[in-house]
């Protein structure tokens, strides 16, 4: 195992490197959060895709098709339409003012108070959501590092590994800034892709006596290749109903890509609209084969382990420590670790820069003063899990995992209201208790009525865009 460590360990040493080379380029703040918008617009594309991909991803997509079919690639379709419908539409009025947060662009319509209710709501959202993320991941990390040879607890060694790894992505994000952070995310694409593409090679050569070809055939007579799903089932889950799942794949994309910080600014970080179309559309259509990827994994695992009794959610973390060999093994790991690391630095990023410009908070503190205190508060926010009782534990993982769907639709109903050219009937401190209210009111809706995660946003969207059109109705009469 002492060659897995040594990649383990290369691999944060090239991290290292990136930060500290990119440090000297950040004079000013647009340097610090947009890199002057000198990136190429094809590695901003790639750092998009592997900030929105998390170890989850890396982990538990296989675990789809193990257990069911290809009928994920339908809430991926949705996200190429999505994207287009961003790029068309919302993208070209956040590339016609001097705005560094997308926020501003909130603020300028309708005035400060929405602009830091968007904000703040940005905030918690990433604090929760991305340290329960960051939770999630150091988990299988521990398993791994367990398995490796360390004999402490799991949940020691699922503290270090979120240690490590915070302390590390911390100091590349607060040296080096935006730019740092883009291209180790492209590097961090590569290795996970690279991770991916080898255990699928692996698998494959494991198979045994069967060919390809064979393969392939028993999964096409078990139904396994299956993407659409046409049958609305009236009493049990249509999360991935062919009308739901693209819908509301379109919606997610709409939500994450048109009004999420993290996201939306490494599109308007780059010189033009056109490249920022550019991203925007070409990356859903690398997330869609980047899924199909890790679905064709999962497939191939369950004829690889036909007859065995393991658990659809561990099966890829189980084949990665049974069957990978030293140091192609440290080389998985540090593919987890790149796909956790990337989110956790474009979090680091983005909040930094919503407070100093939403908040103003440039003012007072420096970028990377802003951005060690969030670095630090979302490594305290993913050890939350560990100091709670299994009931509470549950809770907050749910809600950790969910919490994106119950803010998007209200999202994007408010950058939708923003692109329109008609004023508000009511005032921005009513109108952003509408759009909390919508929130709670989707989050009700959502846990009481039992709504697939697909009709959580079209849900959000509509009821703030009721909500404003029943005061306009109000107002005229």
């Amino acid at each position: 195992m002492i060659w897995d460590l040594i990649v383990l360990v290369f691999y944060f040493l090239v991290v290292f490197y990136f930060g500290f080379h990119f440090a000297k380029k950040n004079q000013k703040e647009e340097d610090f959060y947009l890199a002057k918008k000198e990136i190429h617009w094809l590695f901003l594309l790639l750092s998009l895709v592997a900030t929105e991909t998390s170890s989850l991803t890396f982990l538990s997509i296989p675990s789809l098709s193990y257990k069911s079919d290809f009928r994920f690639l339908e809430i991926a379709m949705g996200y190429i339409i999505g994207r287009t419908i961003v790029a068309l539409y919302l993208l070209p009025s956040y590339f016609s003012g001097n705005t560094i947060s997308v926020y501003e662009y909130v603020g300028n319509r309708f005035g400060k108070s929405p602009q830091k209710t968007l904000s703040f709501v940005f905030t918690i959202s990433r604090l929760l959501g991305d340290g329960i993320r960051l939770y999630v991941s150091s988990l299988p990390i521990a398993f791994l590092l367990e398995r490796m040879g360390f004999s402490i607890s799991p949940e020691i060694l699922g503290i270090i590994a979120l240690t490590i790894l915070s302390i590390v992505t911390i100091i590349y994000s607060v040296f080096g800034g935006f730019r740092a952070i883009v291209f180790t995310d492209v590097l961090q694409w590569i290795i996970y892709i690279f991770g991916g593409v080898f255990a699928l090679v692996l698998i494959v050569s494991q198979l045994g006596g069967s060919t390809l070809m064979d393969t392939l055939q028993k999964l096409d007579s078990i139904g396994k290749w299956k993407v659409f799903v046409f049958d609305y089932n009236q009493t049990g889950d249509n999360s991935y109903f062919i009308l739901f799942a693209i819908l509301g794949g379109a919606f997610i994309s709409i939500g994450s890509h048109g009004t999420d910080l993290m996201l939306v600014q490494r599109v308007i970080a780059t010189k033009n609209l056109l490249s920022g179309q550019k991203i925007l559309i070409g990356s859903g259509i690398v997330v869609f084969f980047q899924f199909l990827l890790f679905l064709c994994i999962g497939s191939l695992l369950y004829v690889f382990y036909d007859g065995k009794s393991i658990p659809a959610d561990k099966v890829f973390s189980h084949f990665i420590i049974s069957e990978v060999p030293s140091p192609f093994l440290g080389i998985l790991v540090a593919a987890i670790l790149a796909s956790a690391m990337s989110t956790l630095s474009s979090t680091i990023n983005s909040l930094s820069l919503t407070w100093a410009r939403d908040w103003d908070m440039d003012k007072w503190f420096s970028p990377r003063v802003l951005s060690l205190f969030f670095g630090v508060l979302l490594f305290f926010a993913s050890l939350i899990p560990y100091f709670l009782v299994e009931t509470w534990e549950k809770g907050i993982l749910e809600m950790g995992l969910t919490i994106f769907s119950y803010t998007l639709g209200p999202s994007i109903a408010v950058f939708f209201l923003a692109k329109g050219k008609r004023d508000l009937p009511i005032s921005g401190r009513v109108f952003s208790l509408f759009f909390i209210l919508s929130i709670l009111t989707t989050l009700a809706m959502g846990i009481g009525w039992k709504l697939s995660f697909t009709l959580l946003v079209p849900i959000g969207f509509v009821t703030l865009y009721g909500l404003v059109t029943i005061a306009r109705l109000i107002k005229k009469n």
